[in-house]
């Protein structure tokens, strides 16, 4: 069995094309076309006379006005990176990878993904290698206001007159079933749309640096090069930023993630204010090298020896450094962090997921295991340094 794997969507392409049946959008609405007039009949052979469909909402499954809404907001980003010619020795930049982005704003901030243009490092980045091309072509480099590994998610900057900010709504009412759009620039296709419905919500994924939360699913097709895109509701608002996909084969099948735009929107008010994302934390560290070896009786032992006892817990994060709100409470080098407001603690990501919604001042409740004892704690959050 082939295994199943989350991937990233910002990257270069060499594509394959293919032609592939099924039922087109226009012969499902001639469908629905001939049931309306079906349904205006008194008695149809084979159906109930009492049949009586509920007729469609007008528009409902016609995305024409909301694609021309949204398309001149969805830009394509490419990350550029330095390269010397081998034989002139000249240095000369080349396209190192491409996604998409949304235009937010008049004033040119666009939104897309970390890793569209932090992949393999942020000096380029940083250095404003970076190129936005929009739909009418004209051409920018934009200039990177801040990212977060946590969301995922990058604030640009472009200096252009004439833009069309795209219309925010909100993630915290959708349903699943409800239709969407994605729209970006898959496989080096600019401005492609593509239509579905939300699959799932709430979605928690180990995918990319700190994971995704609450993520939205979609079966809208989305494929490398829709990163940092527009997941859109059927009036052309934008509800969440696409960024990962699960696939057998690196490309659509029918299984898309995208951070929820309400998320979206405090990460890019944090970026633009402080130029970075606020988070709250516990002001402890712990080693990566750690993490996850409490299953290993030997690994156990080795933090038994520490605290002079071998009860130790087969889950949990060792901690490193302890300071802050923990060190308070009595925390130290070596114990263990089990839970958080009643959440069971096995990796990071379940701590990141646990903190993820709380701001530096917030409570939290907080049981940790220290010399062969469990304690509990009530501890004020701190905040994160961009550096952490």
């Amino acid at each position: 069995m082939k295994k199943q794997v989350l991937v990233g969507l910002g990257t270069a392409a060499v594509v394959t094309l293919g032609v592939f049946g099924g039922i087109r959008l226009d012969r499902y609405l001639q469908q629905q076309a001939d049931l309306a007039v079906i349904s205006k009949r008194t008695t149809v052979e084979g159906l109930p006379a009492s049949f009586d469909p509920a007729p469609l909402p007008a528009g409902a499954v016609d995305f024409r006005a909301a694609a021309k809404k949204v398309m001149p907001s969805v830009v394509s980003v490419d990350k550029l990176a330095s390269q010397r010619d081998m034989f002139t020795g000249e240095a000369q930049d080349v396209e190192a990878g491409t996604g998409s982005g949304v235009i937010i704003s008049n004033t040119g901030l666009i939104v897309t993904n970390n890793h569209v243009v932090s992949e393999g490092g942020m000096r380029g980045a940083r250095e404003g290698k970076v190129r936005v091309r929009l739909q009418d072509k004209r051409t920018f480099e934009a200039k990177v206001l801040g990212t977060d590994e946590r969301s995922d998610i990058a604030v640009l900057k472009i200096e252009a007159s004439n833009l069309q900010p795209i219309e925010l709504g909100r993630s915290g009412g959708l349903e699943v079933g409800q239709w969407v759009m994605a729209i970006g620039n898959p496989l080096g296709f600019d401005n492609t749309l593509s239509v579905g419905v939300i699959s799932s919500l709430k979605r928690n994924l180990p995918v990319g640096i700190q994971g995704l939360v609450d993520g939205i699913q979609t079966d809208a097709a989305i494929n490398p090069g829709n990163s940092g895109g527009a997941l859109c509701d059927s009036q052309g608002k934008l509800i969440g930023i696409n960024t990962a996909i699960a696939s057998n084969t690196g490309t659509s099948v029918g299984i898309g993630f995208a951070v929820p735009i309400d998320r979206v929107n405090r990460v890019v008010q944090d970026i633009v204010k402080f130029g970075y994302a606020k988070y709250a934390g516990l002001g402890v560290s712990y080693n990566p090298r750690w993490v996850g070896l409490l299953a290993d009786p030997y690994f156990r032992g080795q933090v038994g020896e520490f605290h002079e006892t071998e009860s130790v817990p087969d889950h949990g994060i060792v901690l490193d450094t302890v300071g802050g709100p923990l060190k308070t409470a009595g925390a130290k080098r070596y114990d263990i962090l089990l839970e958080i407001e009643g959440e069971k603690i096995e990796s990071t990501f379940d701590m990141n997921k646990a903190l993820l919604t709380r701001k530096p001042g917030d409570k939290v409740k907080v049981k940790f295991w220290s010399k062969g004892k469990t304690q509990e704690a009530s501890v004020a959050l701190v905040e994160i340094q961009p550096e952490a």
